[in-house]
Order: structure tokens, then C-alpha cells, then sequence
């Protein structure tokens, strides 16, 4: 499976193109014809690949398939990134990595294949687009609570 695809959909698409390669090196490796023995080791593959989990499962009205990206939940994304042990001193700076990939991941990522410029998903992230706007209040806060 193509990394693009397992980064830039959802857990529905990446298992469907995963028992697809699967299946084709089946019948590859072993010379079968299409169907043949290898549905009980698909079934097999497939039972047991869904034990390595990436997200929690979204609320069925959101659900497309298990493992979507927008299922991770922000303090282990936070542990991901790990910018507060990069920049331990600069909590503007720890805060604000972690801003920059989660816009990355839940909104160009998961919002942008999930809802494909549905009306209004480009808010979400417009204060992490726009100039210095999100810094300058990040810092005037630390130097407020200082």
C-alpha cells in the first residue's frame, strides 16, 4: 500500500486497498487462480492486520471505517510530535509545533479527504494559516499569565 494513501485517507480505504495487495500476493506467490484456496488465508490476513490500530473509533455520524486519522486523540498526537522535549524551555514555540501538525494531519489531511472542500472546514485552521496571528497571541498570553 502506498504511504500517500494509508496518510491521506481514511482507515475504510486503507484496509480495502490492503486485502486487495494482500490477496494479489496470494494468487501471485502461490500461482491460484482468482478465489481459490486463498480466502481462508485472506480471511486470516485480514483478521489479524486490524490488531495494529493508529486511532480511536470516530461517532457513527463521522465514521467512514476504523483507523481513520481524525480518530487520534490530541494528547497522544502531542506525544507524537514531541515538541515540548524539542523546545522544553519555549512553551510558545512546544504549542505552536503542535498546532502546525495538527492542522496538517486533521485538517488538510483527514477534513480535506473526508469532506473534499466541504463548506466551512477551511475555518478550522484559518488562525494557524494567517501570518503571526496565532504567535503573537500565543506569546501575548504567556507574557500575560507571567
Amino acid at each position: 500500500i502506498p504511504t500517500t494513501v494509508s496518510r491521506t485517507c481514511d482507515g475504510g480505504t486503507t484496509s480495502r486497498w490492503s486485502a486487495m495487495q494482500i490477496g494479489m500476493s496470494f494468487i501471485g506467490a502461490y500461482k491460484m487462480c482468482a478465489g481459490e484456496a486463498a480466502v481462508a488465508d485472506l480471511a486470516f490476513a485480514a483478521k489479524h492486520a486490524g490488531v495494529i490500530q493508529m486511532a480511536d473509533i470516530l461517532p457513527a455520524r463521522r465514521a467512514r471505517g476504523p483507523n481513520e486519522p481524525g480518530g487520534i486523540k490530541f494528547g497522544h498526537f502531542c506525544d507524537m510530535v514531541q515538541s515540548d522535549r524539542k523546545y522544553p524551555n519555549d512553551p510558545v514555540r512546544s504549542s505552536l509545533e503542535i498546532v502546525a501538525a495538527g492542522t496538517m494531519l486533521f485538517d488538510q489531511i483527514w477534513l480535506g479527504s473526508y469532506m473534499s472542500g466541504g463548506v466551512g472546514f477551511t475555518q478550522y485552521a484559518t488562525a494557524a494559516y494567517t501570518d503571526n496571528i496565532l504567535d503573537d497571541f500565543t506569546q501575548y498570553g504567556v507574557d500575560y499569565i507571567k
